[in-house]
């Protein structure tokens, strides 16, 4: 009966870790929303192919990772375009991959942070995979321990 609690207790590890990717993206998924801004008349000068734009809200942990996508109207632009840096003090956006001495409107898709109106939300919700992973370790060293004889 122990070596059938073993190999329940192995097969709820492989499963748990089969389904990680899927826990973590839909806790991302929960931690964040999605935001869109246009730019009109993003213009860029002799030999730019670089041009800023300020953001109404600032980015998830303010990275660039968080831009999903950023789209011209202006076919000559180069894709994809790319966030180099974000400034947060400005929420200054550098777009970069767009060619010098033309005009055309950017339209910015990025991740906001879904939880600001809950304090601590973000933190628990972050380590939730984490404990769910120790949780399954604990139950594999139980089990392995249950599996220990003991002396009377």
């Amino acid at each position: 009966m122990k070596v059938v609690g073993a190999i329940v207790a192995i097969f709820g590890v492989i499963l748990l870790f089969n389904f990680m990717p899927n826990l973590t993206d839909s806790t991302h998924e929960l931690q964040t929303d999605a935001a869109t801004q246009s730019f009109a008349a993003v213009t860029t000068g002799a030999g730019e192919t670089a041009a800023d734009v300020v953001l109404t809200i600032d980015p998830y942990k303010d990275r660039t990772t968080s831009v999903t996508s950023i789209t011209s109207d202006n076919v000559l632009d180069v894709d994809p375009l790319v966030a180099a840096t974000y400034t947060t003090a400005t929420n200054t956006l550098h777009v970069t991959g767009l060619v010098a001495s033309q005009s055309r409107t950017l339209t910015v898709n990025y991740e906001i942070d879904a939880l600001t109106d809950f304090t601590m939300m973000d933190t628990i919700v972050s380590w939730t995979p984490v404990a769910l992973v120790i949780a399954a370790l604990a139950v594999v060293g139980g089990v392995i321990l249950a599996m220990i004889p003991r002396r009377a």
